[in-house]
């Protein structure tokens, strides 16, 4: 029925002004009063007004000559305007009427006041803002949503106030929903919520339908993609469920789940407000007494409340909760070191060596550390605390000439770098261990006089053991150093003699002297000299 016909049927029916029957349809009151002239012109009745269709009621109350002039108005696009404003809310409309009002002019045309311009463009916006009712199915789906407003709670000694964050697991079937808070918004309170929602719920909604935080989806740059967290996804497996993040500013979509946000925030965040909490635990009992108030206080348009649809009709269809409740962990990336060790929270693990280099995944339980490469895990450890530092060292992880090594600064590491020398050398560090008394001591020392293997070659430290060790002589660093030296010069002057003639040039002889490091003449500190 158009606002006209309204008009007239309140005006005939009477007992109520123009003032009145302005009010009560939206009208003006210059629209009321045409057709009140036009219903005493014409003597017009409630039953000869009911009968009229829309079409005659306008030509009765605006003959053709006002339509033409009607005509003469320039009609704005109202629906470009409309989605002009969705676009950019901060547009006014006066500056849609201004930039109307010019193309009128423009085109030699009439236009509408700004009030009538107004008028027409909230009733275009109303029309195209139409909303459809959601059916849901009972125990298919949940919404998980942050509350907007934070609690807060007050420490006893100093008086200052820290945030608690509310989660919110709404049921859109029945509308139970479950609200706790948490002194972060991190992974771990997110997953704790779910967890603590599902056992309230005593099973597992199908699909999960979270808002776009960064606890539940990876930021993306590419549009109208969303990327599901990786560790969301894992908790969201262990319970069977998948994953589908609301769409991004479309709050319609998750109305049922904005309305419990709501209730949250004005019956549980609001009051709490005007209360003091020292704990999280004490501001979670009063939020869990008003949740269970909420669920179960009676719909005020229709029959039950949250908590009876749920127990009636939806808890039968949720998926039951898995056997073992999900392990919390945290999930890290780490490159296997030189030394075979991940580095996690300055704590180190050991990994099998062949993993050098390679890229692996680290799990961290409260308990345990898992290292895992291509989806396999390829070692576990107790988690360490503490100093920072420690190692946890698997033997089965070192490769063969690292296994039986316990310390880098051991006897048995010397013994057994000697052994990969010689029997002589290994000999010769032997009687340098035994010297003193006590075994550190000595510990230098072997390094030194093994050293002279990576200096020299291995063989001629072996020959200058075995030299030492004929003469029953302590070996020390200086004195098989001096042997090496000479037996290199010694060497080096067989070779010579072994030359033949013909191919030594005059004064080779004294320049390979000269080189090993037995005769130096005074040409060689002279200035200026060649």
């Amino acid at each position: 029925m158009s606002k006209n016909k309204k008009i007239l049927m309140m005006l005939t029916k009477g007992g109520a002004s123009q003032s009145d029957i302005a009010a009560a349809l939206h009208v003006s009151k210059r629209d009321v009063s045409t057709a009140a002239k036009a219903m005493r012109e014409h003597d017009l009745t409630f039953d000869a007004v009911s009968s009229m269709d829309a079409g005659a009621v306008d030509d009765l109350l605006f003959p053709k000559e006002k339509r033409k002039l009607n005509n003469a108005y320039l009609q704005p696009d109202m629906e470009a305007l409309v989605e002009r404003k969705k676009k950019s809310r901060k547009l006014p409309v006066k500056l849609f009427w201004i930039e109307y009002c010019e193309r009128a002019a423009a085109e030699g045309r009439l236009a509408y006041a700004y009030q009538t311009f107004c008028e027409m463009f909230a009733e275009k916006a109303e029309k195209m803002d139409a909303t459809r009712h959601f059916v849901h199915e009972a125990g298919a789906k949940c919404y998980i949503d942050w509350a907007g407003d934070t609690a807060s709670l007050t420490d006893k000694l100093t008086g200052a106030k820290t945030k608690a964050y509310v989660l919110v697991v709404t049921l859109p079937f029945s509308g139970k929903f479950w609200a706790e808070g948490f002194c972060s918004m991190g992974q771990k309170p997110w997953q704790e919520g779910h967890m603590h929602a599902f056992e309230e719920f005593c099973g597992v909604p199908r699909m999960w339908v979270p808002d776009n935080a960064a606890t539940a989806t990876d930021r993306t740059n590419i549009p109208r993609v969303t990327l599901v967290n990786r560790e969301y996804e894992r908790f969201a497996e262990h319970y069977g469920a998948a994953i589908v993040p609301a769409r991004v500013r479309k709050p319609r979509d998750k109305s049922v789940a904005e309305s419990c946000v709501d209730l949250v925030e004005q019956w549980i965040i609001g009051p709490a407000s005007e209360t003091a909490f020292y704990t999280l635990e004490e501001f979670n009992e009063f939020c869990a007494e008003r949740t269970a108030w909420l669920n179960s206080r009676p719909f005020s348009a229709k029959d039950g409340s949250r908590e009876s649809v749920f127990k009636e009709e939806e808890c039968m269809h949720l998926e039951p909760l898995p056997a073992e409740r999900y392990e919390m962990c945290e999930w890290r990336s780490a490159k296997v070191a030189p030394d075979y060790h991940v580095t996690v929270d300055y704590m180190h693990y050991s990994v099998d060596h062949s993993l050098i280099g390679e890229q692996v995944d680290v799990k961290l339980t409260p308990g345990e550390v898992s290292i895992l490469h291509g989806g396999r895990t390829v070692a576990a450890h107790p988690r360490l605390r503490g100093r920072k530092g420690q190692y946890s060292t698997n033997a089965d992880h070192m490769p063969e000439n690292h296994a039986a090594l316990d310390d880098p600064w051991s006897p048995d590491r010397f013994r057994s770098w000697a052994r990969r020398v010689g029997p002589e050398t290994e000999a010769a560090v032997g009687r340098v261990l035994a010297s003193r008394a006590v075994v550190e001591q000595s510990f230098v020392s072997c390094r030194n006089i093994l050293g002279l293997s990576k200096t020299y070659a291995p063989e001629l430290l072996e020959r200058a053991c075995a030299k030492a060790n004929a003469a029953s002589a302590l070996p020390s660093y200086t004195s098989l150093k001096k042997a090496i030296l000479a037996m290199r010069a010694a060497d080096a002057q067989v070779r010579a003699n072994n030359r033949p003639l013909a191919q030594t040039a005059p004064g080779d002889l004294v320049d390979r002297a000269k080189s090993a490091g037995r005769l130096r003449g005074a040409e060689a500190y002279r200035r200026g000299g060649e």
